[in-house]
């Protein structure tokens, strides 16, 4: 009989404190003792009212007091282009074709899938240990070659479609997911302070919270991973659909229009919250541009919270009138320039989470059509994009903490036969 496909992996010899963003590994790595980046909170400062869901009218009210002002900056800041131009700058109606995104498994695909899982069974690995080298895909790695250099050097997605969810065990699919992203990247990071492998994108029964996947979700990137993996294990009845949007389309509008828009997101003083973890924020730019790649970096609820499920953290800064009309901007102009690729059960979403923005459509689950996606955040250490140092060491936690524990939950935690909720999640 093969062995399970799946198991966790045993603890590292290392503990951290429950509270500590950073381990203590990364604080001497990066001299984060010494770093006073964190500025405190301005107790008589005045900050912008917004929330996490984008209000147009209040938006439109910002755009026309900046517009008011005098001596805005009329150019982006230096070093920085006035336009950004090939594959990764694409707006709407661009792919009228989902055949340009979209690589359809074959039937000789599945039959080596099937091999590589029989051959990563028998050899009596761990679920953990899934890489090219236990999962072996000698034809249709050429393949994901090309969907791999798609998202990291071309239009930034590409779906990869076919995989049927019904034809596994739980444990074998997550072994196949894991195994054919592999070939995109490699390491795959820790999505929250418990150290979660593998997120569960689905409503959790808690009426309270699921009231969220009412609502349709502003523009965002998931904040600390270069490659965003989605794996479409079943949909909603109504909704869901994932939207994406070109991050350099949404640079070259604003530079033409409102370059001191620019300054702002390239300011490094933009609040993130760590949620109650020490320290209780951080500060850095939402856009870089640096060895001539746009990188674009914010969770808008590290930013302004989402209330009334994750309040922001009392006594931190909050934004100013100018990073609120930025924060609005970019998720106004991406909704100008999006595109809406179609989903399947069984897709494999691969995202440049460097280049893409995305959001999700509100949605309703209904019998047994409910919306469950897995999301894994990826790293390829040879094709991501050459980082700042403040990404730098936001990758590091991700990807290179050893003291946080791992946990690969193949089916979503439950406790007293109810499904959790991970608190500390980093999207």
């Amino acid at each position: 009989m093969a062995p399970s496909a799946v198991s966790l992996p045993p603890a590292p010899q290392f503990e951290v404190a429950p509270q500590a963003y950073y381990s203590s590994g990364l604080r001497r790595r990066f001299l984060l003792d010494a770093d006073r980046s964190a500025a405190k909170a301005n107790s008589s400062a005045t900050y912008a009212k917004i929330g996490y869901e984008f209000n147009e009218i209040a938006y439109r009210k910002r755009v026309q007091a900046s517009l008011a002002a005098e001596n805005l900056p009329a150019n982006v800041p230096v070093g920085w282009p006035t336009q950004l131009s090939g594959p990764f700058a694409w707006k709407t109606g661009d792919f009228p074709d989902e055949n340009e995104y979209v690589y359809y498994l074959t039937d000789a695909d599945k039959l080596e899938i099937s091999s590589a899982l029989e051959t990563f069974k028998e050899s009596g690995f761990s679920g953990h240990e899934v890489s090219q080298a236990t999962f072996p895909l000698p034809s249709l790695e050429k393949e994901l070659a090309n969907v791999r250099n798609d998202v990291y050097e071309g239009r930034g997605f590409s779906i990869v479609r076919g995989l049927d969810p019904e034809a596994y065990s739980v444990e074998d699919l997550t072994v196949v997911y894991l195994g054919i992203s592999s070939y995109i990247g490699e390491r795959r990071g820790k999505q929250d302070q418990r150290g979660s492998m593998l997120m569960h994108v689905i409503k959790r029964g808690d009426q309270e919270r699921d009231i969220q996947y009412s609502e349709d979700k502003p523009f965002h990137t998931d904040t600390v991973t270069d490659c965003l993996c989605l794996f479409t294990r079943s949909l909603s009845q109504k909704g869901g659909r994932s939207i994406l949007a070109s991050a350099w389309t949404v640079y070259n509008e604003i530079a033409a229009t409102r370059p001191d828009i620019i300054h702002c997101l390239a300011e490094p003083n933009w609040p993130f919250d760590t949620f109650g973890r020490s320290p209780s924020h951080y500060t850095r730019p939402v856009m870089f541009y640096h060895h001539e790649k746009l990188i674009t970096s914010f969770s808008r609820r590290l930013l302004v919270g989402h209330v009334p499920f994750n309040a922001r953290s009392p006594g931190i800064p909050g934004l100013t009138e100018a990073q609120a009309e930025a924060l609005d901007m970019i998720h106004y102009v991406a909704r100008k320039h999006e595109i809406d690729p179609r989903i399947e059960r069984g897709d494999l979403r691969f995202i440049n989470n460097m280049a893409v923005l995305h959001r999700r459509e509100a949605f309703e689950n209904s019998g047994g059509n409910a919306r469950h996606l897995i999301r894994i955040w990826l790293n390829n250490e040879q094709m991501c994009w050459k980082l700042p140092r403040a990404l730098q060491l936001s990758w590091a936690r991700i990807f290179e903490d050893e003291e946080r524990v791992e946990h690969w939950d193949i089916e979503p935690p439950r406790k007293d036969g109810k499904i959790l909720r991970v608190a500390g999640s980093c999207d």
